[in-house]
């Protein structure tokens, strides 16, 4: 699940949902986003999606985002 802010608008995410034996992954960019849908723009579309956030991660988690401490 991601947790976007306006500066995540243009950052690549991964489809999710489809995480059952057979089911495919789909890459795609933050067109937009709202309190309860994020807009993507999938490969080979060319208008963006209602997602649920449940069903995304981010396709280049920042050390943060994978709750690793950043060392000073």
């Amino acid at each position: 699940m991601i947790e976007p802010a306006a500066a995540d608008v243009g950052r690549a995410v991964i489809y999710t949902g489809n995480l059952y034996p057979g089911g495919k992954v789909e890459e795609g960019v933050i067109t937009s986003f709202n309190h309860w849908q994020v807009f993507v723009r999938y490969r080979g579309d060319t208008h963006a999606k209602a997602t649920s956030r449940e069903d995304l991660e981010w396709a280049h988690p920042t050390l943060r985002e994978l709750g690793e401490d950043i060392a000073v």
